[in-house]
């Protein structure tokens, strides 16, 4: 499960208006939205110091062999990291054991509507997102 914390900014009245805009626009919390600028901020990023090399090709190999989810992060795991949905949606590559985000998938030239597509199903664990509805309690006004 991933661990979060909870961070001030100090942010000028036009970039917080501007926040609250682009979240009102994507139906989306401010968080949301802030976590997803941020996790798109830092995959553009160089690569971590663990994917350049061998790693790299690992992850890619797992990419291209695997069948399904289960055999895509069973793959993943021998080389020692793992496949993880954040909470804002986005399809990011892990380190494993210690489970610390590295980069989104795309980052890796694909993306997780492809894999679902590929796979035939959606990510394991993933929860469709509901509408809110009211529920009736009984009583008629």
């Amino acid at each position: 499960m991933t661990q979060h914390r909870l961070v001030s900014l100090r942010l000028p009245d036009n970039v917080i208006d501007a926040l609250d805009r682009a979240a009102r626009m994507q139906g989306r919390s401010p968080a949301d939205v802030v976590r997803a600028l941020l996790e798109a901020a830092l995959s553009a990023a160089p690569l971590p110091e663990r994917m350049r090399g061998g790693s790299l090709a690992l992850v890619l190999a797992a990419l291209g062999a695997a069948r399904g989810w289960l055999d895509l992060q069973t793959r993943l795991r021998m080389a020692g990291f793992v496949l993880r949905l954040s909470e804002a949606g986005v399809l990011t590559l892990n380190s494993w054991p210690a489970n610390r985000a590295l980069m989104p998938i795309e980052a890796l030239g694909t993306s997780l509507p492809a894999l679902c597509i590929r796979f035939r199903a959606p990510f394991p664990g993933a929860v469709p997102a509901r509408a809110t509805s009211t529920r009736p309690t009984g009583k008629v006004a």
